[in-house]
This record gives C-alpha cells, structure tokens and sequence, in this order.
C-alpha cells in the first residue's frame, strides 16, 4: 500500500511540473523585423504584422497585416488571405476575422458583403 501511495504522490509531482511549462506555437519569426512586436507578460507573442501569410487551424492570415493572439498561443484575429467557412459561415477574403479563447469563430466579414 505504501509503494501505491509513492508512485501515486509522484504522479501528482509530475503533472503538476509537467503542466507548468508552457509552450507556445507561435514565435516572433512570424512577424516583420524592425515593426513593433507586442509580447504577452509570459513572453508569449501577442501582436505583431505578419511577414508572410501564417495557417492557424485551417485559418490563412494576410501577410502584410496585423495579427494578435491569446496569451495561450490561440490566434484572436487577423486578416484573411483566402476566403474560409467556419460552421456554416462563410468568411470573406481580405476581411478580418477574430475568435474567442477557446478557437470559436467570434467574428468575421461575411461574403455576401
């Protein structure tokens, strides 16, 4: 019952260390040289211009253009390179979109525009 109750105590010691790290997909490489580059509190990429088009999750933001992001690494807006639809939809090209936290379509500019 002891080795049950260490192996178990060291489990928690591991998630625990394990889930502190944070990683983040996305690095200031993405973003123009020289243009501001705004960074979150835990030094994780929160807005910059994009220097080429960047994919997120099925999601092709404009080179050229502003994009921000979650502290968390999720993408919170950009402009659209190619046209997208998203639960039914449809999100025009060179249009901003934006989402939530948790990567639900917040916003877009629709194409019937």
């Amino acid at each position: 019952m002891k080795i049950i109750k260490t192996l178990f105590l060291q489990c928690l010691v591991l998630t625990s260390v394990f889930a502190s790290f944070n990683v983040y997909a996305v690095d200031q490489s993405i973003c123009h040289s020289g243009v501001n580059v705004v960074l979150h509190n835990n030094g994780s990429l929160k807005a910059c211009q994009l220097k080429n088009d960047y994919d997120a999750n099925n999601i092709r933001c404009k080179s050229d253009s502003p994009v921000s992001f979650y502290d968390n690494g999720n993408l919170e807006s950009c402009v659209l390179s190619t046209s997208v639809t998203i639960d039914k939809n449809k999100c025009k090209e060179d249009g901003p979109i934006s989402f939530y936290i948790d990567g639900k379509l917040k916003s877009c500019m629709n194409q019937d525009n």
